[in-house]
C-alpha cells in the first residue's frame, strides 16, 4: 500500500484524537506512521500489518499510561452538577409534599425538584441528603 496512504489515516487519528483525549487513537496513528515507515521502505503488505501492530501494541502499553499519567494525574476527580450539590446548604422555593411528590429547592442559585421525609414550607433551609435522578432528597436543617 502506498505510504501516503497510512500518513492521511495517521493524521485522521490525531485530529480524532484533538475530541477523546484517551490517547486511543494517538496509539493507531503512531502504529499507522510505523506502517508508512515500512512502505516507504518497500516492504509487503504483510510486513507492514506487522510493523502496524507492533508499533500500535508497544505505543498502547508505553506511551498511553505515561500519557494518562502525566497529563491527568493531577487533575481531582471531576463532580458532575449534580453531584456537586450533595450536602449543599439549600432553600426551598416551592412548598415540598412527598405525598404529591411537590416540591422546588435552590441550590447555589440552580433551581431542583425535590422531596422530603416530611413537607416542608416555602423558605425553609435544608441540606441535600442525596440525589435520585434529577430529584434531590432534602432535610430540614434544626435551629
Amino acid at each position: 500500500m502506498n505510504f501516503y496512504v497510512y500518513l492521511v489515516i495517521a493524521l485522521c487519528c490525531f485530529v480524532g484524537e484533538l475530541f477523546t483525549m484517551e490517547f486511543s487513537l494517538t496509539c493507531v496513528g503512531i502504529g499507522l506512521l510505523g506502517a508508512a515507515l515500512a512502505s516507504w521502505l518497500g516492504t509487503s503488505i504483510w510486513v507492514q500489518v506487522a510493523v502496524f501492530s507492533a508499533v500500535a501494541v508497544i505505543s498502547w502499553l508505553g506511551v498511553r499510561p505515561f500519557a494518562l499519567k502525566y497529563l491527568y494525574g493531577k487533575t481531582k476527580e471531576v463532580k458532575t452538577p449534580a453531584e456537586d450539590v450533595l450536602g449543599k446548604q439549600a432553600m426551598v422555593e416551592v412548598d415540598i409534599d412527598p405525598v404529591k411528590d411537590t416540591g422546588r429547592v435552590s441550590v447555589n442559585g440552580e433551581s431542583w425538584k425535590a422531596t422530603a421525609a416530611q413537607a416542608l414550607a416555602k423558605g425553609t433551609p435544608c441540606v441535600v441528603e442525596k440525589l435520585n435522578g434529577v430529584t434531590l432528597f432534602v432535610k430540614e436543617i434544626k435551629k
